[in-house]
């Protein structure tokens, strides 16, 4: 089955999720398509059909657990708060399905998802890294962004896809990241937080039949495009360098520039890469068919603090350089005059 979770302004994403999962994940067998809505159903459009099931967190989850996440979270951190327990709920409800694929609602698959099955044969959970091997270019580090050091602020492995198999090691998991993300959830990098994505990497250590999947035709997302070249071939993705056809890509940062831990990266340059164009151009493209302007105008109900303000160009420039006299007046000792 596949599990996404998504605010009512991110469904028509969710929506082309559920139609490309179903058109790939068999020829012969059909698998629940659930979206678990973080959001207040009173914030769906009038007369609104999804042609998925819709759940929404206020059916099974506490009105004052609900409130509590809510009060202290954006609806990003929000949102991940809530990801273990709906994952947790999505097996219970489907005790017929041994496998579930939990995936961010900008994501979208492209061909058969018969390599994720064959890998939950024997794998209790699948991660994907980030990044598979070290980025190149700048011959001075620090001057491309991001670099390895980043990624060890946000995770090594991206919570926008895992996939599980029904297992008592798998329950043990999920009630254990259940317990840390649903309180620790905070984009907090100070703090060494980030969602419930940093927890991810313990789990090869700390749990069985863990799986890392370093296959270059999973998960092609911003953060790896610089490593990864794009051609189409009859029709079909392919990623340079792999025989397979591309998996599935994440569109979070290229969708919309403003999502994501990386609105200021500056690895991946659209002017020199068509095939990153056009992948987009074919992205946009699915995602209108399911458009409302009553979806995408309306403000997430739950998660009442402010997601931060992106800041671009001479606007990020002047608040950097104030951040750099503050640190100068902070940490440099000035004479005192009696």
């Amino acid at each position: 089955m596949l599990l996404t979770l998504c605010t009512t302004r991110q469904l028509p994403q969710a929506l082309s999720l559920g139609d490309s999962f179903t058109k790939y994940a068999s020829t012969d067998k059909s698998y629940p398509v659930i979206i678990g809505l973080v959001d207040d159903p009173a914030n769906l459009p009038a007369g609104f059909q999804s042609p998925y099931p819709l759940w929404p967190v206020s059916e099974w989850m506490d009105q004052d657990q609900i409130r509590t996440l809510s009060s202290q979270y954006t609806p990003t951190e929000f949102a991940a708060a809530c990801k273990p327990a709906f994952i947790q709920e999505a097996f219970r409800r489907f005790p017929d399905q041994n496998s579930l694929i939990y995936t961010d609602p900008n994501s979208l698959f492209f061909s058969s998802l018969e390599p994720i099955w064959q890998q939950l044969k024997s794998a209790n959970v699948l991660l994907t890294p980030h990044i598979t091997r070290a980025p190149g270019g700048s011959a001075k580090p620090g001057q491309e962004w991001p670099d390895e050091k980043f990624f060890q602020n946000i995770g090594l492995y991206s919570a926008d896809f895992l996939a599980f198999r029904r297992s008592a090691e798998t329950d043990r998991l999920l009630a254990w990241w259940r317990d840390r993300a649903e309180t620790r959830a905070f984009i907090d990098f100070c703090k060494s937080l980030c969602t419930d994505q940093i927890w991810l990497m313990h789990l090869p250590v700390f749990f069985q039949n863990v799986a890392i999947i370093k296959d270059t035709t999973w998960h092609v997302a911003l953060w790896n495009l610089p490593q990864r070249r794009l051609q189409q071939e009859n029709g079909t993705w392919k990623v340079s360098g792999n025989t397979a056809p591309l998996l599935f890509m994440n569109a979070k940062g290229l969708y919309n520039p403003n999502e994501g831990f990386f609105p200021y990266q500056n690895r991946l340059k659209f002017a020199e890469r068509p095939d990153v164009v056009s992948l987009i151009a074919a992205y946009r493209k699915t995602i209108s068919a399911h458009n409302d302007p009553n979806m995408t105008a309306t403000q997430p109900a739950y998660g009442q603090q402010p997601e931060p303000v992106v800041l671009r160009g001479w606007r990020r420039v002047t608040v950097e350089a104030m951040r750099i006299v503050t640190k100068f007046v902070e940490e440099v000792p000035l004479p005192v005059l009696r």
